[in-house]
C-alpha cells in the first residue's frame, strides 16, 4: 500500500501529476549521530495503537468529502480485539479533525498512503498519513506526512514530518511528497524506526528515534536517484534484522506498470528489476528464513494499444524475487504466477487487475508464507468487475500456484451479494489482528455501494481465512459521507 492504506500499502492514489515530471533527481543530504535512549522499548507490533497486545487496522479513504471539501480525505482506524476490528471501536481522522495539524482542502488526498510503527520507542505504535497533494505555501500540490501519536487511549495529537530537499518550499509544486510511505521498527535496532517515503521528486529516508515535533533525534536522510515513485515499501530481504528499501516509480516505457527498485542507489542511475508492477508484499513465501519480494502487475501486457512482449500477461500477474543471504539475486529468473498457471481458479482475461495488491503471511501454519492477490476486475459471470480475492499457497522452493484457492460475495458466508463494479479485492491485507495466532483475511472493496467502499474481515483458521466466520464493515456505518465518492478500502500495509 504497499505499502496501501488497508494499512499495501498498502494502496495508492495513482498519479495526478503530468509525466513530465517523471525526471531523475539525485542530492545528497548529510547524516548526523542517531541517539536512542538507553530505555527504548518499541511497541511489540508496529500497529498497536493503544498497547492492548491487538493489531489494529488502518483504513484510508483519500477521495472523502470533509466539510464540504471534495477529496480532502480520511483515515479510519478500527481497533483490534479478540472478535476483530469494527466499528464499536474506532477512530475517524481528517485535517479537520481536532490535534491534527493542517486544514482539509479539496484534492489534499489525506490518507492516500498509511503506515506504522513505533517512532518514538515509547511501547505504543504511530501512524503515518499521506497526503501527497496538499498545497504548501508557494507550492501546489507539493505533499506532506502526518504522524498521530499513539497512546493508552489510542491516537492522538500530531506533527508534521520534515520534508528536505528537493521538498523544500518554494521549488516543489507537484512533488506530491507522501504519494507513499512505509515505516518499520528493525529487527536490530527495534529502538530506532525506519521511515521512507516517496514522491516524484525523490526518495526520502529517515531514521529515528522522532521527537514529538516529528523530527528524527538522529537524521539518516538520502535522495535515490530513480524516476518520479509512485510507492515505497520496506523489507528485510536478506536476513539482516535491517530493512531493505523497494521504490516503486509511475510507468515507464518498457515498464509500463512502474519499475521496482531494490535498494537503489543515492546519487547514481539505478536499474529496476526486469519484471514491473505498482505495488509489493516482502514475506518469507519458500520457507527459507529470508524475506522473499512479491511484486503485483495488474496491468495488461499492453502499451499505447499494443501488446509488448516481456511485460506482464494478460489480466495482470504477480512475480516472486527470491530473497537470501545476499538479497534478490536480479541475475535469477523470478517465479510468475497468474490465472493461466495451472491450479490458479479462474482464466487470465483483459482488466482482471490479478496483482492489483499483495500481501504475504502464513495462513495455515504450515512454515510457508501464503500470498493474498487481489483481482477487483474479476468477472463473476455477467457481473463485470465484481471482483475476487486469490490466495496461493507458499511451498519450499516458492509457490508454484497448485492448491490455490478463490474467495468473492459470491462465496458461500462471505456478507453481501457480489455485484458490477464493486471491485472486491482492490485492496488486501493478510494479519492477526484477533491475537490467536491465525492471521484474518482483510479485503477492500473501493465500488461497493454505489463507490462508498468497504472492507470484509475473514476470520483466520488452521486451514485459513475462513468465510464461514467472516463479516463487513462498510464507510458509511464509520462516520464517511456518502454523499460524494469515498473509496474507502485501501488498508494498511505494515
Amino acid at each position: 500500500m504497499p505499502n496501501r492504506p488497508l494499512l499495501p500499502a498498502a494502496n495508492t492514489v495513482r498519479s495526478r501529476i503530468p509525466a513530465a515530471l517523471a525526471t531523475l533527481l539525485a542530492a545528497g543530504l548529510t547524516s548526523l549521530a542517531l541517539t536512542v535512549p538507553a530505555n527504548a522499548a518499541p511497541a511489540r507490533y508496529v500497529d498497536d495503537f493503544n498497547g492492548d497486545g491487538y493489531r489494529d487496522l488502518v483504513v484510508g479513504a483519500p477521495d472523502a468529502t470533509v466539510s464540504g471539501k471534495s477529496g480532502a480525505g480520511a483515515v479510519v482506524v478500527l481497533y483490534g480485539s479478540a472478535a476483530g476490528p469494527g466499528s464499536a471501536k474506532k477512530q475517524l481522522f481528517s485535517q479537520n479533525t481536532a490535534g491534527v495539524e493542517g486544514t482539509a482542502e479539496t484534492g489534499d488526498g489525506f490518507g492516500a498512503s498509511v503506515s506504522s510503527a513505533d517512532l518514538d520507542a515509547d511501547g505504543y505504535a504511530d501512524l503515518l498519513v499521506g497526503a501527497p497533494y496538499e498545497d504548501v505555501p508557494g507550492d501546489r500540490t507539493r505533499g506532506s506526512v502526518t504522524v498521530l501519536w499513539g497512546g493508552a487511549q489510542g491516537l492522538r495529537d500530531s506533527a508534521v514530518l520534515p520534508a528536505p530537499s528537493p521538498y523544500e518550499d518554494g521549488d516543489s509544486a507537484g512533488c506530491a511528497y507522501g504519494v507513499g510511505v512505509s515505516a518499520a521498527n528493525p529487527e536490530a535496532a527495534p529502538g530506532r524506526a525506519r521511515v521512507a517515503v516517496a514522491g516524484r521528486c525523490a526518495s526520502i529516508s529517515l531514521t529515528g528515534p522522532f521527537t514529538r515535533s516529528g523530527k528524527p533525534t538522529g537524521m539518516s536522510l538520502s535522495v535515490m536517484a530513480t524516476p518520479s515513485l509512485d510507492d515505497v515499501a520496506l523489507g528485510d530481504l536478506s536476513g539482516t534484522g535491517h530493512p531493505d528499501v523497494v521504490d516503486i516509480s509511475v510507468g515507464l516505457g518498457d515498464l509500463p506498470a512502474g519499475g521496482v527498485y531494490v535498494n537503489p542507489s543515492e546519487g547514481s542511475r539505478s536499474d529496476p528489476l526486469p519484471t514491473d508492477g505498482d505495488n509489493v508484499a516482502i514475506g518469507d513465501v519458500d520457507g527459507d528464513g529470508y524475506g522473499d519480494l512479491v511484486i503485483g502487475d495488474p496491468s495488461d501486457n499492453v502499451v499505447d494499444g499494443t501488446p509488448e512482449e516481456g511485460t506482464g500477461h494478460k489480466g495482470g500477474q504477480i512475480a516472486v524475487w527470491r530473497g537470501g543471504r545476499n538479497g534478490i539475486d536480479t541475475a535469477a529468473d523470478p517465479i510468475l504466477i497468474h490465472q493461466d498457471t495451472p491450479g490458479v481458479p479462474g482464466a487470465a482475461e483483459s482488466n482482471d487487475s490479478f496483482g492489483a495488491d499483495v500481501s504475504v503471511a502464513d495462513v495455515n501454519g504450515d512454515g510457508y508464507g501464503d500470498i493474498a492477490v487481489g483481482v477487483p476486475g474479476e468477472n463473476l459471470g455477467s457481473l463485470r468487475d465484481a471482483g475476487a480475492v486469490i490466495i496461493v499457497p507458499g511451498r519450499a522452493g516458492g509457490p508454484t500456484g497448485t492448491g490455490s484457492t478463490s474467495l468473492s460475495q459470491d462465496t458461500v458466508g462471505v456478507p453481501g451479494t457480489a455485484e458490477r463494479g464493486d471491485s472486491f479485492g482492490g485492496t488486501v491485507r493478510l494479519t492477526d489482528v484477533t491475537k490467536d495466532g491465525r492471521p484474518e483475511l482483510v479485503v477492500g472493496a473501493p465500488g461497493e455501494n454505489n463507490g462508498t467502499g468497504g472492507i470484509w474481515v475473514l476470520k483466520g483458521s488452521v486451514t485459513g481465512p475462513s468465510p464461514k466466520s467472516s463479516y463487513s464493515v462498510m464507510g458509511d456505518k464509520v462516520g464517511l459521507p456518502t454523499e460524494h465518492y469515498t473509496n474507502w478500502s485501501s488498508v494498511q500495509s505494515s
